[in-house]
C-alpha cells in the first residue's frame, strides 16, 4: 500500500486528486481546510503541496503564499491548475530560503520528511519568531461499515510513522510549543498539530 501511494506522488500523480476523494469518501478537501483557523499571516509555506488546492485556497483570502515539493509530477500539475504562488522543487531537508521568513509553515498528510530532524532544524529556521507550524497529520472515518473500516485502514498504513503521539515525540526537541486539536463532523474527524515557535524577548522579529 505504502510503494502504491508513492507511485501515486510520482508517476500516477494525474490520479491524486481523485484517488485522495475516493480514498476519503470526498473528505479530504475539509481536512485540509483545518489547518486555516491555525495560520498566522501573512507570509505562508506550504511543504509538500502536492496538486496545490490548498496554496490556492490560502492564497484566495489573502495571504502571501509559497510552496516546495519535491515531486517533479506535482509540481507540474500545480502549474498547470494555475496556482498563484511561488513554486519551487526542493527536499524539506534542504529549503532555498532565508531564516526566519514565514510566518507560518503548513503541511497536510506529509510523508516521512516530517519526521527527519534534518527537515525539522530546516522548518524551524525559516519559520519566523512567533510563527506557527500546521500539520494536519491523521484523518479518519467514523462509519462502521466495511468499506470505511478499509479506508481508515489504508490511511493508517499509508501513514507509516506519522501519528499524532510520535510527531509530538518527534518534535519535542525543536524548542516549538506544540498543541494538538480536533475537528469532527458526523463523517469523519480530524487531528492538526500547531506547533508555535517563541517570540523574541523584546516582542520583535
Amino acid at each position: 500500500m505504502a510503494f502504491a501511494f508513492c507511485r501515486l506522488y510520482n508517476e500516477f500523480a494525474w490520479a491524486y486528486d481523485r484517488v485522495s476523494y475516493l480514498v476519503s469518501r470526498g473528505e479530504w478537501r475539509r481536512w485540509q481546510r483545518t489547518a486555516l483557523p491555525s495560520l498566522r499571516g501573512p507570509r505562508i509555506l506550504e511543504i509538500g503541496f502536492g496538486t496545490g488546492d490548498l496554496l490556492s485556497e490560502m492564497r484566495s483570502q489573502g495571504y502571501i503564499c509559497y510552496g516546495v515539493e519535491l515531486s517533479p509530477s506535482m509540481l507540474r500539475i500545480a502549474k498547470r491548475k494555475g496556482v498563484k504562488a511561488l513554486l519551487c522543487r526542493a527536499r524539506a531537508q534542504d529549503m532555498p530560503f532565508q531564516d526566519e521568513v514565514f510566518d507560518s509553515l503548513v503541511s497536510t498528510f506529509p510523508s516521512s520528511f516530517i519526521l527527519d530532524p534534518r527537515a525539522q532544524r530546516e522548518m524551524v529556521r525559516v519559520l519566523a519568531p512567533g510563527g506557527h507550524l500546521v500539520v494536519v497529520n491523521e484523518g479518519r472515518l467514523l462509519g462502521r461499515d466495511p468499506w470505511s473500516r478499509f479506508l481508515n485502514w489504508a490511511l493508517e498504513v499509508t501513514s507509516g510513522d506519522g501519528s499524532p503521539v510520535q510527531l509530538c515525540e518527534a518534535l519535542e526537541g525543536t524548542g516549538l510549543e506544540l498543541q494538538q486539536e480536533e475537528e469532527r463532523n458526523e463523517r469523519s474527524r480530524v487531528r492538526v498539530i500547531v506547533g508555535i515557535k517563541e517570540e523574541e524577548e523584546d516582542g520583535t522579529r
